[in-house]
């Protein structure tokens, strides 16, 4: 059952009162669930006298949680309603994001569905006693695919790599006669990747002395006064992503840290007389920091840049295949044959854990890429169309035709080829406008290329979202109570992506739902002790 029916259970019912049709009530509800606050807040004195003072100290009822929650469900099931009707127009991808608590000794589950037109939470499982277990993984999988509808999936979304998930994968495919897929997500893919490259020894010798800049920076009160407002941490929330956006911040700001040692206020505070500040100014006043950390920066950057560009762009499925090209050629420019393990990790990554016949489909299928390289003889992109022709049909449309109209589009024949509008417009339209323009000769491959395009390859980790009600949700609690959190969750969370944008680069500031830095390290951590 799911979060939204089994609000539509609260006892006792209790129907809006008049104070939930206020503006200020609204404006208290807004508050309440986008913060993410539990039922005790209501029980507050600071949060009454702050409604007395919206009020204009005039004497108000407070409303109830629950007349508030149920004000609230309303307005998250109608947005939930327009989703759906757009997964069955368009398909939809399932995207399961495995997490930890932030005392690390439980495993979550989220449950989430993407589709064009946004991200629907639906709920999170504790997953702490079935990590494991292959049997209760796969179940716990079946029940989304059956509640979301196996006909409406195109792809189901991970960032767990264990073998028990893998195994579960295996065994839904099969049960659902593989007519979806089912993906690694791409930031968790590129980012595991890059914590490959991390791990050489030259690289983390490189971070580490970055790390060590970073923390003197943030340890003491005069390099913060003299380092300015600038902000040399990265805000990702992908670890090795933000260590590498960081060292790059590093490289640029190389002149101005050198400026700032020269700072004659060192001498007058005593500084320049410490180890730690002679260690520090050292590595920052020489060049073989900078040069190595220039060419670890030609090697990594690349790929996070593909992430950016998934960022950029309407259609991220549709650039996928082409990015990874063009990052892997990109650092064979920056340093030839002088990769080291690096690109042989890229392959195995691609291979065992990133690459999905969507990607190659979506590559084929996005005119502004495959008109401008025509790769239509690339093996692998050959065999991803004919896997999705074949698997994502499911009633949706004839294979055979498919097929036929696939050569029509991959040697421009007929309007597509003819029609001077339909070659202007590929760089102008996004490309699901574009198929909806001027795929109308070829309907059935406009409706596999809608279905393809539509689809994200990432998940919910570059929503920025912290998941403490979630942890909430799955503490010990009377039964009504538990009610009230799962409605709490379920509200707070489709706020946040209603309005959230997928930003690799991670929230700025101190914004309310920021999760925690991965780069507490970069932060805190021992000093150089020469």
């Amino acid at each position: 059952m799911s979060s939204a029916s089994q609000l539509q259970q609260l006892e006792p019912p209790m129907e809006a009162n008049a104070h939930s049709d206020s503006l200020a009530a609204k404006a208290i509800r807004k508050f309440i669930f986008e913060v993410g606050h539990g039922p005790d807040v209501l029980n507050s004195s600071s949060f009454k006298e702050t409604v007395r003072a919206i009020a204009n100290k005039v004497q108000v009822a407070i409303p109830t949680y629950e007349s508030l929650l149920l004000e609230e469900l309303k307005e998250t099931q109608s947005r939930e309603r327009e989703l759906k009707q757009e997964w069955e127009k368009s398909g939809c991808s399932v995207i399961l994001d495995s997490w930890g608590s932030q005392c690390g000794t439980k495993s979550f589950v989220s449950i989430l569905v993407h589709c064009r037109k946004g991200m629907l939470f639906l709920r999170s499982k504790d997953v702490s006693a079935i990590i494991e277990d292959v049997d209760m993984l796969e179940e716990m999988i079946s029940r989304v695919v059956d509640e979301v509808g196996a006909s409406n999936i195109v792809q189901v979304v991970i960032n767990d790599a264990s073998p028990y998930m893998q195994n579960a994968r295996h065994r839904v495919l099969k049960k659902h006669d593989h007519s979806f897929f089912f993906p690694l997500c791409a930031d968790f893919c590129i980012n595991f990747l890059l914590g490959k490259i991390a791990a050489l020894e030259h690289i983390s010798e490189v971070l580490m002395k970055a790390k060590e800049i970073t923390r003197f920076i943030h340890g003491n009160q005069l390099p913060v006064k003299l380092a300015g407002n600038g902000e040399i941490l990265s805000n990702s929330c992908l670890k090795y992503v933000a260590a590498f956006l960081t060292l790059e911040k590093l490289v640029s700001e190389r002149a101005n840290l050198v400026e700032m040692f020269n700072s004659p206020e060192w001498a007058s505070s005593g500084w320049d007389a410490s180890s730690t500040f002679l260690y520090i100014c050292h590595i920052v006043k020489t060049d073989a920091f900078w040069c190595a950390a220039a060419d670890v920066l030609k090697v990594t950057i690349p790929f996070v840049k593909v992430l950016f560009k998934l960022e950029r762009e309407d259609c991220p499925m549709g650039i996928l295949y082409d990015a990874m090209d063009c990052a892997t050629e990109e650092i064979m420019r920056n340093v030839g044959d002088k990769h080291g393990d690096i690109l042989p990790w890229v392959d195995k990554i691609w291979d065992i854990y990133l690459h999905s016949p969507l990607h190659a489909a979506g590559y084929m299928l996005n005119p502004r890429v495959f008109y401008k390289d025509h790769a239509c003889d690339d093996p692998e992109v050959i065999s991803g169309i004919e896997a999705c022709i074949t698997q994502m049909a499911n009633g949706n449309y004839d294979p055979k035709k498919v097929k036929a109209q696939t050569e029509v589009y991959r040697r421009k024949l007929g309007s597509l080829g003819s029609d001077s509008s339909a070659i202007k417009e590929m760089m102008e339209l996004p490309p699901v406008s574009w198929w909806s323009v001027h795929g109308t000769g070829t309907p059935e491959l406009q409706t596999l290329a809608t279905r393809t395009l539509s689809q994200t390859c990432f998940g919910a980790k570059r929503y920025s979202i912290d998941w403490h009600v979630s942890e909430k949700v799955h503490e010990a609690k009377p039964f009504h109570i538990q009610d009230l959190y799962r409605g709490l969750e379920y509200v707070h969370y489709n706020m946040r992506l209603a309005s959230a944008k997928p930003l690799i680069g991670g929230l700025s500031g101190d914004q309310v739902g920021k999760p925690a830095s991965p780069l507490g390290d970069w932060i805190w951590g021992p000093q150089h002790h020469h």
